[in-house]
């Protein structure tokens, strides 16, 4: 059986196993969606209606009684137009709920509602009219005697929605149990389908994954050029057999081809270009290939011999040899370029060698001028550049020869005259040290002074800190006091406050005991001292008040006059600092004016020894330029000899 045959059975009856198992869900899915229609289209809406009927009659039984409970005539009409509306409310909700009462207990039930509803409407239609007439007692004795009308009609309606709640919670618990078989028919054709699926996958695996994958990886070995390699399951009868089979022979013709490829790479390494391959040892297209290496060969080693036929002679100075064979192609082109290259070295050795005696005769005007390529035309360009740039060379050093001479002459005039004033600038030092060395003597003598003003302007500063120091201490008492006399005006006026109030008290109580008659004289007497008491009180606060108000304008005062002596002495304190900070600037100025005049005496030493140096130098270096003026005079008579233009 071949593998497109295993394949086709294994799908087949997959597609079987799939059919089936959709027709079961397919099953499971119509009942489940006729439960839940059922559901949707009958039951929901049986509750909902029948729920919203009995919220109506509740609301109708409210309106009744807020009718008899009213005595105003505008408000009794509004009742009666919410009356008609919920009695066509719920008429409209009877007729909407009517076609989804099927069974024979919710028809007994609503027909025990419709005719304890009918018989209620017509007690509320005869309590309306008596309530419209202010009938109060007779419509409440209606109300009493509809009242069992009206529970027994709630009670059908709570009993139709509890019927409606059963069948759907039938019709659930049934769509429930179809959905678990369905889960459990769909589970077990999953479970099926899966086994199915992993022997499937276990039989390709085992019956052609792994044999075409070992095939695979034999050929990609044999790809990659291990031929070392084993081909299995040949003796198999089906298509892995024949893949096995052929496989096998590729690698044989492979192995028999690649050993002589081989045998021709070793004699060509080895210099044996007359070895060749038998091509009856190959077949088709191996045959031709054996055959076409054999001929590139032989292509190859006839342009080669020439060659180096050519290079021989070139290594032996003979410049003359060319390449003569007949080739096609690329050898063409290889025998063109050959034979232009030694064209363009012939004609470039030739010009390089004219250029070269022309130079040794002191002619620099030659240069290289032939049409050259690539490196030829590199080194053509580098020749003449470096011409170029001799010339150059040449022309500035004859050019700065004249300039060295005139230089160095005006060099050895300039020496002489550097000599004869290093003389008269060494007389002038000597005078300008002398007079230094005074002035160091009196620089260090105001330093002296100035350091005795320093100190003096630190002791200024120091008093005049203290100063400073015991006035803010005596503000600060000064404004403590003030402090303390500002707490003495607020308890002053506490004080007068209290008094005020006292003084009242006193009043009310006098007046309480006027008012008590014999009996509240004691009470009347004591009140007067307490208000004589809480005047004097008074009076005494706002002496005290005027006492401390003078005192304290005078401790301000007295704050004031402290301040400003204290700011005072601050500024002198200042004062005193900067004067000291000033006269330590003056005694560090001339103290680095003292050192600055000392090193100023050893450089004039050392100037004066310089300038020693100096015409000793300037001598030399007379004589040098003198020299250095023959040496250009020699070497201008060399460059003369060279031809630049």
């Amino acid at each position: 059986m071949t593998i497109k045959t295993k394949l086709r059975l294994a799908f087949l009856l997959m597609i079987a196993l799939f059919a089936v198992f959709g027709a079961v869900a397919l099953h499971a899915l119509r009942t489940v969606t006729g439960d839940v229609e059922r559901l949707a289209g009958q039951v929901v809406p049986s509750i909902v209606l029948s729920n919203a009927i009995n919220t109506a009659t509740s609301d109708y039984r409210a309106a009744e009684m807020q009718h008899i409970l009213s005595t105003d005539p505008a408000e009794m009409a509004r009742l009666e137009r919410e009356m008609d509306g919920l009695r066509a409310q719920i008429e409209a909700l009877r007729k909407e709920y009517e076609p989804q009462v099927d069974t024979p207990r919710e028809q007994e039930r609503y027909q025990n509602f419709s005719r304890d509803f009918a018989s209620y409407l017509a007690s509320s239609e005869r309590l309306v009219a008596l309530s419209r007439q202010n009938v109060s007692q007779d419509a409440a004795a209606v109300i009493r005697e509809t009242e069992r009308l009206f529970a027994a009609f709630s009670d059908d309606l709570v009993a139709l929605v509890a019927i409606s709640k059963e069948e759907g919670d039938a019709a659930g618990r049934e769509a429930v149990t179809v959905a678990a078989q369905g889960r459990t028919t769909l589970l077990a054709g999953l479970a099926a389908l899966i086994g199915f699926a992993l022997f499937c996958m276990w039989a390709v695996d085992a019956l052609i994954s792994r044999p075409v994958a070992g095939l695979t990886g034999t050929l990609t070995r044999v790809g990659t050029g291990d031929l070392a390699v084993t081909v299995g399951m040949t003796e198999r009868a089906d298509d892995i057999g024949q893949m096995a089979r052929a496989a096998e022979a590729t690698v044989t013709a492979v192995r028999g081809l690649a050993a002589d490829l081989g045998r021709l790479v070793e004699a060509a390494q080895g210099g044996a270009l007359s070895v060749r391959v038998d091509p009856a040892a190959h077949h088709g297209e191996y045959a031709a290939l054996v055959a076409g290496l054999n001929d590139l060969i032989e292509l190859l080693s006839k342009p080669l011999f020439e060659l180096v036929g050519v290079m021989q002679l070139l290594a032996g100075g003979d410049l003359k040899g060319r390449m003569t064979g007949s080739y096609e192609g690329d050898l063409r082109a290889l025998k063109a370029n050959m034979n232009r290259s030694l064209d363009s070295l012939v004609s470039l050795l030739d010009e390089l060698a004219a250029v070269a005696g022309r130079m040794a005769d002191g002619d620099l005007t030659r240069s290289v001028g032939g049409s050259y390529q690539g490196e030829f035309a590199v080194l053509k360009g580098n020749v003449n550049r470096a011409l170029e740039q001799l010339r150059g060379l040449v022309g500035e050093v004859a050019a700065n020869t004249t300039q060295i001479t005139a230089a160095a002459t005006e060099t050895a005039a300039a020496a002489r005259q550097v000599a004869q004033e290093s003389a008269r600038q060494l007389t002038s030092l000597t005078a300008v040290a002398g007079a230094v060395t005074q002035t160091a003597q009196s620089v260090t003598d105001i330093t002296g002074n100035a350091a005795r003003g320093r100190d003096l302007a630190a002791g200024t500063a120091a008093l005049a800190e203290d100063g400073r120091a015991k006035l803010a201490t005596l503000s600060g008492a000064v404004e403590r006091i003030a402090a303390g006399h500002g707490r003495i005006e607020q308890i002053t006026g506490t004080i007068t406050r209290i008094a005020d109030k006292t003084h009242i008290l006193s009043l009310n109580a006098g007046i309480e005991a006027a008012r008590a008659g014999e009996q509240g004289t004691g009470f009347g007497i004591v009140a007067q001292q307490i208000g004589r008491l809480a005047e004097e009180a008074a009076l005494a606060a706002r002496d005290i008040d005027g006492i401390i108000a003078e005192s304290a304008r005078t401790v301000h005062e007295g704050v004031a006059d402290a301040g400003e002596a204290r700011l005072t002495i601050e500024r002198i304190a200042e004062a005193a600092r900067d004067s000291g900070v000033a006269i330590q600037a003056i005694s560090a100025a001339l103290a680095q004016q003292s050192a600055a005049v000392q090193e100023l005496v050893g450089r004039l030493g050392e100037l004066r020894t310089g300038s020693e140096g100096n015409a000793a130098a300037a001598e030399e270096i007379s004589a040098t330029m003198e020299e250095l003026a023959r040496m250009v005079h020699r070497a201008r008579a060399q460059v003369d000899r060279f031809t630049l233009a």
